[in-house]
């Protein structure tokens, strides 16, 4: 049998590549016994079937039969779908087959089944490892160091992952300033050929718009203190005038300050925000505006809103210091430049209110970027190793087959040559 992976000082080590600490979780099955309930002095039948599948599974995989050994582990987990053992097995088994993938889900679920199981830790980082989501790996490595302080392999990973974050960072540091220099550079290039703006740039013509525009739009309103709410629908017009205002052009940049959309002062309270976004609501629903085009999309815009001010406490407070934030900023701002040129207070501080929220978003929608392509840089490796396995089978069953073929020429050949010539 295959040696256990090494879990504490005193077990053997091993010198560690990339991937070795990876390999070295992934070297052998659980070898303990599923736990029993204490309460349960026989097994049942289907508990009897379950352990029979894990031990035909285990003796698979010691002897190197991976696909055997998943086979047979999942069929352990028709039967008792949440067992972490089999989960933490099958994930080995999974990481043997290059199945990266395969391998980080049933490290999950078996985490999931039972967060204080150690292993399940080391089968998470293993594949985490793998698949090159260093800061991922490195976080269950800590994770683990923290109910197994001696465990070897995890310190060993810990390390190797730190160098490669530590690693990445300085490559994406440099690939930002790469990019910016390149940003610059044709800036500087249309700048002197006086060439037409890239309008396509979403987030810059919104900058440059609200530049132009912000003195007439209306985005902050000083609270008036507690109001009913048919007060607040006179207040807010018409709905054609609110659907105008909150599908304008940019709206998707502008939009994501939830006051803006109720269109009411930050500081308001949590009983007036309440009162205005029930006002907005009547006002914009579909079943009352029929006949306006695009009431059903303002009327969505106004339910983002509500979400995050009235339905969580936390985004709530966020909100509202980045509000508060860009207040700050733009009122530095005017009085460094603003207000030589005559600038009012209130529109440099609602730009720069719009700028924080706008840089926020742009920031979340480049990292789902940068994730999205991850994965499918994962996916794609995966394949290419599948690919790779199955063009290597096939060689070698080609080549096994040509051999076989020679033998059998080359044995006709010696009997004829042994046959005695007829007299």
């Amino acid at each position: 049998p295959l040696p256990l992976a090494p879990t504490h000082s005193g077990e053997h080590s091993t010198t560690m590549s990339d991937n070795s600490t990876a390999e070295a979780i992934a070297a052998a099955p659980e070898q303990e016994e599923i736990p029993q309930q204490p309460s349960a002095p026989q097994k049942e039948d289907w508990e009897i079937q379950r352990d029979a599948y894990k031990a035909a599974a285990d003796a698979a995989f010691r002897s190197g039969d991976y696909a055997q050994a998943a086979a047979e582990y999942s069929n352990g987990l028709e039967l008792d779908p949440i067992n972490h053992v089999l989960l933490s097995n099958r994930s080995a088994a999974h990481l043997k087959l290059n199945h990266k993938s395969k391998s980080l889900q049933d490290a999950k679920a078996c985490l999931e089944a039972s967060p204080t199981f150690s292993k399940g830790y080391s089968r998470l980082a293993a594949a985490q490892q793998s698949l090159g989501r260093w800061k991922d790996a490195k976080e269950s490595y800590q994770k683990l160091l923290t109910l197994d302080p001696n465990n070897v392999v995890a310190k060993q990973g810990l390390q190797d992952c730190t160098a490669k974050v530590k690693k990445e960072e300085m490559e994406e540091e440099e690939e930002e300033k790469n990019k910016l220099k390149e940003e610059q550079e044709e800036e500087a290039k249309k700048e002197a050929e006086k060439g037409p703006v890239d309008e396509d740039d979403l987030l810059d013509d919104f900058f440059s718009e609200v530049e132009t525009a912000a003195a007439a739009t209306k985005v902050i309103v000083e609270d008036e203190g507690p109001k009913i709410i048919s007060n607040h629908k006179k207040d807010l017009g018409t709905a054609a005038e609110q659907i105008e205002r909150l599908l304008a052009p940019n709206h998707q940049w502008r939009n994501l300050n939830p006051f803006y959309v109720l269109d009411m002062s930050h500081d308001s309270s949590e009983e007036d925000v309440s009162r205005r976004y029930k006002a907005l609501s009547l006002l914009l629903h579909p079943d009352k505006c029929r006949t306006l085009e695009n009431a059903k999309e303002a009327y969505d815009e106004v339910q983002r809103s509500k979400a995050m001010l009235l339905n969580n406490e936390d985004k709530a407070r966020h909100v509202r210091g980045l509000v508060e934030q860009g207040m700050r900023k733009g009122k530095q701002v005017w009085q460094q430049e603003g207000k030589q040129k005559g600038m009012k207070l209130h529109e440099v501080q609602e730009k720069e209110v719009q700028r924080i929220f706008a840089q926020i978003e742009f920031q979340r929608r480049e990292v789902e970027k940068r994730e999205r392509k991850q994965q499918q840089r994962e996916q794609q490796q995966e394949e290419d190793e599948l690919d790779k396995g199955r063009r290597e089978r096939q060689f070698d069953k080609s080549w096994r087959e040509e051999t076989r073929t020679d033998k059998r020429i080359g044995n006709w050949r010696d009997f004829q040559k042994k046959k005695k010539p007829k007299l």
